[in-house]
Formats: C-alpha cells, sequence, structure tokens
C-alpha cells in the first residue's frame, strides 16, 4: 500500500471496517465482504457510481451512509443477483447489518 491521500484518510474514518489494511484482517462473511466494499470506496476515493442507474430506476431505499459507498457495495451484491426486484431486500437486510454495527 502506498501512502494515502488527504481524502483517503478522511474517507477511511467513515468506515467501519476498513482501517487502511493491506489484507483483510475478518476471516468470515459478511465482515470481510464489508471490508472489502470498503476498500473498494477508499481506492476510489470516494467517488464511485457503478450501478446507480439500476438502483435509481428501481427507486430502491435510501440509507443514511455515504451514497457512492452504498453504490459500492449494491454493485458487487448485483452482479450476483438473479432477479434485482425479488431479492432486493436480501441487500436491504445486508446493509441494515452494516450500519447496525
Amino acid at each position: 500500500m502506498g501512502k494515502r491521500t488527504e481524502i483517503e484518510k478522511e474517507l477511511i474514518k467513515q468506515c467501519r471496517y476498513y482501517k487502511g489494511e493491506d489484507t483483510c484482517p475478518f476471516d468470515m462473511f459478511p465482515a470481510s465482504w464489508y471490508w472489502d466494499m470498503e476498500r473498494v470506496y477508499i481506492e476510489h476515493e470516494g467517488i464511485f457510481s457503478g450501478e446507480c442507474a439500476t438502483y435509481v430506476a428501481h427507486n430502491f431505499k435510501e440509507f443514511d451512509m455515504p451514497y457512492n459507498l452504498l453504490m459500492v457495495m449494491f454493485t458487487s451484491w448485483a452482479k450476483t443477483a438473479y432477479d434485482l426486484d425479488k431479492e432486493i431486500l436480501h441487500f436491504y437486510d445486508m446493509i441494515e447489518q452494516y450500519l447496525s454495527k
């Protein structure tokens, strides 16, 4: 890992799992997934749209968290979802669990 930018340092303060480590300290899902999603968010310096258009088009729920971090998580999750509308409640549960930490 190289030297952190000031933006990255500030964004890391918002993270619940990722603290700038090179390797994930979590062995179990979902903590390891949350860590990886925050890592991607930091690597993109908080700028990430991913599947934003899909999220908006489906009028999915908003959460009290950085929107671009939500998009990192949604984009990763949506890649494995067969039917977004039918499976979105599972994603919401994962986000609620993340926010409860």
